[in-house]
């Protein structure tokens, strides 16, 4: 004869396991619920870097750093470098002083003459004969220069008149310039009413080329300009003559304003 022996489990006070018990076992265990301890406030030395300070890769804020915030955009110049409405020490085309030479800023250019009348243009030898390059009498200083191109010639001469005079000087070389340029064979055409005074010429070479001159003065300054090929075509020289006006101020005694 067998015997069975039931055993029961007796209850020893330990946790009972439930379902839910069983699927999270073995997760981490949750944080427990704590107040975190507030973030120390940042020192009145400290700035915007940290206690360390800025390092290589910082860059500083304007608005961290107390600058004044930028209020132009990038390539502006700003009011503390030259621009519009102040004048650039560097540029001779502001101030001519009395008896300084002619600057290069107050003579027409290559890169003009080609994108005014075509063609590639290179500077020439100057003639030293009057008549081929005319001046204007009586200039504290002058320059002359000659360009040229396969169609054409462009003899331009600037004179600066200096003194309380100047502006007269100036105007008078205009009429002792048109006087000598007729004994060089030049035919008074009219006054072109450019500058203080002007008076335009013409002439026919002997080698059958058409050349046209215009004298000219402004603020104390004298110009001759003396074109033949395609410079001296309508239009064409209609811009050099105004282009030759403007530049011109680069030698009067109060520069251009």
């Amino acid at each position: 004869m067998v015997g069975l022996v039931l055993t029961g489990c007796a209850s020893t006070g330990g946790t009972r396991t439930s379902g839910a018990d069983r699927l999270t076992t073995g997760l981490p265990a949750a944080a427990t619920s704590t107040s975190a301890a507030p973030a120390p406030a940042p020192s009145d030395t400290e700035g915007p870097f940290g206690p360390d300070g800025p390092d290589a890769s910082d860059t500083p804020d304007p608005a961290l750093s107390g600058e004044p915030l930028p209020t132009l955009p990038p390539g502006d110049p700003g009011t503390g470098s030259p621009g519009v409405g102040t004048p650039d020490p560097g540029n001779s085309a502001a101030t001519h002083a009395p008896g300084a030479p002619v600057p290069a800023a107050a003579m027409l250019d290559t890169a003009t003459m080609a994108a005014v009348a075509g063609g590639d243009w290179t500077v020439g030898s100057v003639s030293r004969r009057w008549c081929h390059a005319p001046r204007t009498p009586g200039a504290r200083t002058a320059r002359v220069q000659l360009l040229e191109s396969a169609d054409g010639r462009l003899v331009q001469s600037v004179g600066s008149y200096a003194g309380t005079g100047a502006d007269r000087a100036a105007v008078q070389a205009v009429d002792d310039t048109s006087e000598r340029l007729q004994t060089c064979g030049f035919t008074l055409d009219r006054d072109p009413r450019l500058g203080a005074a002007s008076e335009l010429l013409t002439r026919t070479a002997a080698d059958g080329t058409d050349q046209v001159v215009l004298v000219l003065a402004a603020e104390g300054v004298g110009v001759v300009l003396m074109a033949s090929g395609t410079p001296a075509g309508r239009g064409t020289w209609e811009s050099l003559a105004d282009l030759a006006l403007g530049s011109s101020c680069a030698a009067a005694p109060h520069g251009c304003h």
